[in-house]
């Protein structure tokens, strides 16, 4: 087997893992701890943790641990505790049920002997109920002691949750939060253990210590606890505390969630040395708060700001808002690590976060429209009010242009802040996400949890998001590792209960329910065999491999044809870039009229969502029902970077021409346009029935909003019936760019169809016959008669190549 063959199968087998949020077999050790991970965890069996708590969390969307004890009053005071049947449903509700002993028996050299039976009374309470065995404890008045810990592991405890101390006092509710790999798994500290006295102020130094591999861990009694009003939580408090984790993308677990992050063979060390270390420990840290200003109005901005210090240790900050919302974003490439996304998403409101003293980057950005801000900030012991300005270079919706993101695999209830953060007037989350070609996407677990309607959900006049939309991405076929491709299907009205094969079924659905079909990406093993049978609409054009971090996915699936001249097609950025543009215009002249689209995968991939963006010409104004049909029409540009507007005789995009045929020998078309981008564009090409006609290299001139203009006018001639299509490109450091593509303009000539270059139609026919010979093995007969039918229209069309 050829090392291309060897890396695309390597690379297969990473992208099925990474798809399921799976490590590989080769790969298993304990997972990254993101920043902003927050353990729940309740004591003492109190009544208001199924009253008040268990909705509470529910309607949030947390995970918890319940630490169960039958101590105190709990056998006749159910006014106050909950029932077994109530602590049996926060188990079927998913919720963890953990042990707290039968008497909530302080742990002490006393009665070491008596702490089997205290455990193993509540476990068989549980398996009466239909509750697992608990592997997850909590010391009853957070007393600890050394020799527990081996009959904690005898009894199946893997881990055990104490308070703030022997590091801080008790009064006050102080801790640390909890090191995987440092503190021992059945001596992990609270963070924080809730008073009646706390302020939200106590509660966000609780949680901020979620950070640098940490995570906070809390502690709390009942919300309300009657009978222990030491440790009570107001109800109305406890609401503002879950609403701060939400607002500020907090990640809410129990505690046996923190498995995932202990090394399965983890060195032995002796448990209460980092105990006695930070008994030592002073917290140094300062709060800056600071704002995000647009630079003309003034007026207050949603952002994306990365904030990095000299050692290369990312920062997220906080809301510092009633009504904020801050979203962390940290997503490394799982094939090149240095390849990473580190930002926060905040809404136009204030933030605020804690810093060491030292130096800083803080970097703003607002989608494609601004220029970036980059600050160097000092950091001292006094707190610090930061203003940053985001200058705009131009304004697309004043110009009657509104961009979108066809790709997306962020929560719905996120999209509310990174829209508007990053002034994303168009988005469409992957609710419906299938890997598994046997498994439909109503039925998968890829999806995320929700009643997703099948209607636009409108945040302002500008901004607005189609809930209802699918991916089928087959990695799986046949019970067996066997990769096809990806296919999404945007703005449809029903949950498909289809599976992925045969996916003709899926195309005729989609249609029928007026949905797009976005062929997402080009060198999928399914991909060209996809266009005859479904007759996708959209092309992505600016795809989910474009980042603004270093391009990562090399020499992956198929590998481009030697007549595209451009070595192995994703050796590079730029291979990839115009491996796409090619297979794109080879499907146009073999008469398939799909527009281009631009998705990120933010969610998935390091990328922000928007990133790769289709901007939709709307003069008349913006509606979701006029952007969708703009954008299946082509009225349209994708863009990493630059806006390209371009005519054809005064027609924008997508228009399509007719005529008949004359003596003379070709049809002129006057093709005009300017090019606004951040920086200088390089060149700009004219681009006839696949060819690059006309390279023009401009003298760009800078505008009063310190962007460059580039202007251009030229002609082309059309003798047969073909398209149109206009690209640009800047070039950036380090041999970067950016790019635009316009969707294409078509020419009809009677008695003179337009003829596919023989490479290229010979390519596509290639491609579906590789498709058969992989897929035949593993697929019916009845599915392999789908890309026979495929390959039968190619055919046909090479029959009419030149």
């Amino acid at each position: 087997m050829s090392r291309q063959g060897r890396t695309f199968i390597k690379l297969t087998v990473l992208f099925i893992y990474a798809s399921l949020g799976e490590t590989p077999p080769c790969c298993i050790a304990a997972a990254a701890v993101p920043d902003k991970l927050v353990v729940l965890t309740f004591d003492d069996s109190v009544a208001s943790h199924y009253s008040v708590v268990r909705p509470l969390l529910k309607q949030y969307g947390f995970s918890a641990t319940f630490f169960i004890t039958e101590g105190f009053s709990f056998r006749t005071n159910k006014e106050d505790y909950m029932t077994w049947e109530q602590i049996a449903e926060l188990h079927r509700d998913g919720f963890e049920i953990g042990n707290h002993t039968r008497d909530h028996m302080g742990v002490n050299a006393r009665n070491l002997d008596q702490l089997t039976g205290q455990l193993e009374a509540i476990n068989a309470h549980c398996l009466e109920h239909g509750i697992p065995r608990p592997t997850s404890f909590a010391y009853p008045g957070n007393a600890i002691h050394l020799d527990a810990l081996p009959v904690l592991q005898r009894l199946g405890i893997r881990l055990a949750r104490r308070g703030g101390a022997p590091e801080r006092p008790y009064e006050g509710g102080r801790g640390f939060a909890f090191e995987p790999g440092v503190d021992h798994p059945l001596l992990i500290p609270s963070a924080g253990d809730a008073r009646p006295d706390w302020t939200v102020a106590d509660f966000k130094r609780a949680v901020r210590q979620a950070r640098h591999g940490k995570v906070a861990v809390l502690q709390f009694h009942g919300v309300p606890d009657n009978e222990h009003p030491w440790v009570h939580t107001p109800p109305a408090l406890f609401v503002q505390y879950l609403d701060y984790l939400q607002r500020n993308g907090y990640r809410v677990i129990g505690l046996r969630d923190l498995a995932q992050f202990l090394d399965p063979a983890p060195k032995s060390a002796e448990p209460m040395a980092v105990i006695e270390k930070r008994k030592s420990a002073v917290t140094n840290a300062t709060l800056v708060r600071g704002e995000t200003l647009d630079a003309q109005s003034g007026q207050p901005l949603g952002c994306r700001l990365s904030i990095r210090d000299r050692n290369g240790v990312w920062y997220f900050p906080d809301s510092d808002s009633t009504n904020g919302t801050a979203l962390p974003y940290q997503v490394r490439n799982w094939i090149n690590t240095n390849a990473l996304e580190m930002h926060t998403t905040l809404s136009a409101h204030p933030f605020e976060v804690e810093l060491p003293p030292g130096h800083y980057t803080f970097t703003a950005e607002r989608g494609k429209e601004y220029f970036p801000e980059v600050r160097e900030v000092v950091v001292g012991e006094h707190a610090l009010d930061l203003k940053i300005h985001l200058r705009r270079w131009i304004d697309m919706a004043s110009r009657g242009w509104f961009g979108g993101d066809t790709h997306a695999h962020r929560k719905p209830a996120e999209l509310p802040n990174l829209m508007l953060a990053e002034d994303l007037n168009v988005a469409f989350p992957m609710v419906y996400w299938t890997t598994d070609a046997d498994v439909p996407p109503n039925r998968s677990n890829r999806n995320f949890k929700g009643e997703f309607p099948a209607a636009p959900v409108k945040l302002d006049a500008t901004h607005v998001y189609y809930p209802r939309n699918t991916e089928y991405e087959i990695f799986t076929t046949a019970k067996r590792a066997h990769t096809l491709g990806a296919l999404l299907a945007v703005n449809h009205q029903t949950v498909f209960d289809l599976s992925a094969l045969p996916i003709s079924r899926v195309a005729e659905r989609a249609h029928a329910e007026g949905a797009l079909l976005d062929l997402e990406k080009h060198n999928w093993p399914w991909s060209m065999a996809l266009v005859p049978l479904v007759r996708p609409d959209l092309f992505e054009l600016a795809n989910n491999h474009h980042w603004e971090t270093e391009f990562s996915i090399t020499n992956w699936a198929v590998p481009a044809p030697a007549w595209m001249q451009i070595g192995g097609g994703s050796d590079n950025e730029r291979e990839w870039t115009h491996y796409g543009f090619l297979t794109y215009y080879a499907l146009l002249d073999c008469g398939f009229r799909l527009s281009p689209a631009a998705g990120t995968a933010n969610g998935v991939h390091p990328v922000p969502l928007g990133f790769s963006r289709v901007y939709v010409h709307l003069p008349r104004g913006f509606s979701y029902e006029a952007w969708i049909n703009g954008l299946k029409t082509g009225r349209s540009f994708v863009t990493t970077g630059p806006m390209l507007f371009a005519t054809v005789n005064g027609d924008d995009p997508g228009y399509g021409y007719k005529r008949l045929a004359r003596a003379e020998d070709k049809q002129r078309f006057a093709v005009k346009g300017e090019v606004v981008s951040a920086e200088p564009i390089d060149k700009i090409e004219l681009v006839v029935n696949g060819e690059v006609v006309r390279a023009i290299h401009p003298t760009p001139r800078r505008g009063q909003s310190g962007a460059h203009q580039s202007y251009f006018e030229e002609t082309v001639e059309i003798e047969e019936s073909g398209w149109i299509a206009v690209r640009c490109w800047e070039e950036r450091a380090e041999g970067r760019f950016r790019f635009a593509h316009t969707a294409p303009w078509f020419v009809e000539v009677e008695g003179r169809p337009l003829q596919p270059r023989r490479e290229e139609a010979e390519f596509l026919v290639q491609q579906v016959e590789v498709e058969i010979a992989h897929s035949s093995a593993v697929l019916s007969s009845q599915e392999l008669e789908e890309y026979r039918r495929a390959l039968n229209i190619y055919q046909s069309i090479a029959r009419t190549a030149k």
